[in-house]
C-alpha cells in the first residue's frame, strides 16, 4: 500500500492511519476526465488526496454550460449522497477532475462503517459539509443581484483563501490548474468576459498563473458594499 499523498491538507483526521486500516482503492484521473455522472449509482465516497475537482449540478453540453457548484481540493470528500435517504442511491451531481487528481475510493459499506467507528472522520464530514453549505449559500445569495465584477471578486477571494499560495510580496498565487477557462466555467461567462472583468479589478493578473492581492480585493468589495 503506497503512502498517502503529502498534499492532503493538515486535518484533525489521521488519514494515513485511516487508509492503512480500511485500504480504500487508490485511483487517478487526468485533467478533464469525468469521475462520475449525475444519475450514476453512488457506489461509495472519494477522498481527494491531490488535485482539484469540480462538483457540477448537471453535465455540460455544447449548447448549454452550467457552472460547477464548487471547486474542491485535497481533504474534501465527494459522493456523500450515499448519506441521503431520498437520493435513490444515485449521484445527484457529477464530478470532474479540473487537474490531474488522486483520489481514495471508500466503498459504500466501508465508508458507513468508518463513520460509525471513527469519530474524527464523522467530525471532519460535518465540518466540511457545513463549510460547503455556507459557501454555497453565500454564492447563491450574491448571484441574485451581483454584477459579474462582484461575482468574480468574491470567487477569486474564495479560491485564494482556500487554495492560494502567498508570496513574499503579499500576492496570492492560485494553483496553476485554475486558469481563465476555469473562471469562465465557474462564472458561466466567456473567456473574453473574464479577461475584461479581471482587468477592471484592482491588483488582479490572469496572464499566466492567476495572481491577486487579497487586501486590494477585500477593500474593493467593502467599498462596493458601503456605497451600495
Amino acid at each position: 500500500m503506497r503512502e498517502i499523498s503529502e498534499k492532503i491538507l493538515p486535518e484533525q483526521v489521521d488519514w494515513q492511519r485511516i487508509i492503512k486500516t480500511y485500504s480504500p482503492l487508490n485511483v487517478r484521473y487526468p485533467e478533464g476526465e469525468l469521475i462520475y455522472p449525475v444519475g450514476a449509482y453512488a457506489a461509495g465516497v472519494y477522498l481527494i488526496a491531490s488535485g482539484l475537482v469540480s462538483d457540477q449540478s448537471r453535465p455540460q453540453t455544447k449548447r448549454r454550460r452550467h457552472p460547477p457548484l464548487e471547486i474542491l481540493g485535497p481533504g474534501n470528500l465527494i459522493g456523500l449522497e450515499i448519506l441521503l435517504r431520498d437520493s435513490g442511491g444515485l449521484h445527484l451531481s457529477c464530478a470532474r477532475a479540473v487537474s490531474e487528481t488522486e483520489l481514495f475510493f471508500f466503498e459504500r459499506e466501508m465508508f458507513l462503517n468508518m463513520l460509525r467507528e471513527e469519530d474524527e472522520v464523522k467530525c471532519h464530514c460535518l465540518q466540511r459539509l457545513a463549510q460547503r453549505l455556507y459557501s454555497l449559500k453565500e454564492r447563491t445569495s450574491s448571484l441574485s443581484y451581483a454584477s459579474v465584477r462582484e461575482q468574480m471578486c468574491r470567487l477569486l477571494l474564495e479560491l485564494a483563501e482556500n487554495y492560494g499560495e502567498m508570496n513574499e510580496g503579499g500576492i496570492s498565487l492560485l494553483p496553476s490548474e485554475i486558469t481563465q477557462a476555469t473562471l469562465a466555467q465557474l462564472l458561466g461567462v466567456s473567456n473574453a468576459t473574464v479577461m475584461r472583468v479581471a482587468a477592471s479589478l484592482p491588483e488582479v493578473s490572469i496572464s499566466g498563473r492567476i495572481a491577486l492581492s487579497l487586501e486590494a480585493l477585500r477593500l474593493w468589495l467593502a467599498d462596493l458594499e458601503r456605497t451600495g
